[in-house]
């Protein structure tokens, strides 16, 4: 990917290019398996999915470009200058701040489960960092082997990080496809709790050949980040157990009361019924468990 685009008498940076192209596939990829879900689906969502994400993606995407013209207003003078001149790491949070809210929002108001959403999302998202890191060089370790890239005019090489981690990603596309198409899991969360601890392991793996400065924990961001996806990614099985366990705690508490109303049923017919020999009721003859006749 050339670092500047030129389209006519627009300039364009090429990795903000490459970033929106991965954004659009990701929504596209979203669409898709929405549809298929809506198809599938006794009671379709009144919205779709993928027109929630693709609405947050807006919000977060015009908030990072079109915030510097808040925080530098100078830009007014040349509009022009918002395709090349990248928002800052505060208007990014910005924007995944509001987005954050608009979705939050749009999925209790068409009663979307949360799992649906995070297990389209964690496709799309995959999606996203796969093309990201194909067309968008990083430059990791020096070294020797033959496969290394380097800076124009330079002799050294270096490792293609971002190489490692689209083959990386590679497995962990073609599973979640076809698991959702073969088992149609979406909503389960287990295509997000799989594809957080592979992600987190993957990105473990190829970050040890990154050129990244290690914190005060000997470990560092990226590391400190993909550590947090493979804990997180632990942790999902004990909160569907938890949820299962309240399941079955109202399922039980559901028989109980109906336990008691045929014990209080039984007890109105040996009332209403006339006695038999010495006194009492025949109970093999009488409840749920008589003889049909």
């Amino acid at each position: 990917m050339p670092d500047v685009l030129q389209i006519g008498p627009l300039q364009l940076q090429g990795k903000l290019a490459a970033m929106l192209l991965a954004v659009l596939v990701g929504l596209w990829v979203m669409r898709i398996v929405s549809k298929r879900f809506s198809r599938n689906a006794e009671t379709p969502f009144a919205k779709s999915v993928d027109d929630i994400a693709f609405n947050a993606a807006l919000i977060v995407i015009l908030t990072w470009k079109l915030g510097i013209l808040l925080t530098q207003p100078s830009i007014w003078k040349s509009p022009l200058k918002i395709l090349m001149v990248p928002g800052s790491s505060t208007e990014l949070l910005l924007g995944l701040l509001l987005a954050g809210g608009y979705t939050y929002m749009q999925l209790r108001k068409h009663r979307i489960p949360l799992y649906v959403f995070f297990d389209m999302l964690t496709m799309g998202l995959t999606a996203v960092l796969f093309l990201v890191c194909a067309l968008i060089p990083a430059y990791g370790l020096p070294t020797t082997l033959p496969w290394g890239i380097g800076v124009e005019g330079t002799v050294s090489r270096f490792h293609p990080f971002h190489a490692y981690t689209a083959l990386l990603l590679v497995p962990l596309l073609i599973w979640q496809h076809v698991r959702e198409g073969r088992n149609r899991s979406l909503g389960q969360g287990i295509l997000l709790k799989y594809s957080l601890l592979f992600g987190g392991a993957a990105g473990m793996l190829a970050s040890l050949f990154a050129a990244a400065e290690a914190t005060v924990v000997y470990l560092s961001v990226p590391q400190l980040a993909y550590l947090f996806m493979l804990i997180l990614g632990m942790l999902l099985p004990t909160l569907a157990h938890n949820t299962g366990r309240r399941e079955l705690s109202t399922m039980s508490q559901n028989d109980s009361k109906t336990q008691i109303q045929q014990e209080q049923q039984n007890k109105e017919r040996e009332k209403a019924a006339p006695a038999g020999k010495e006194g009492f009721v025949d109970k093999k003859l009488d409840g749920p468990n008589r003889p049909s006749t």
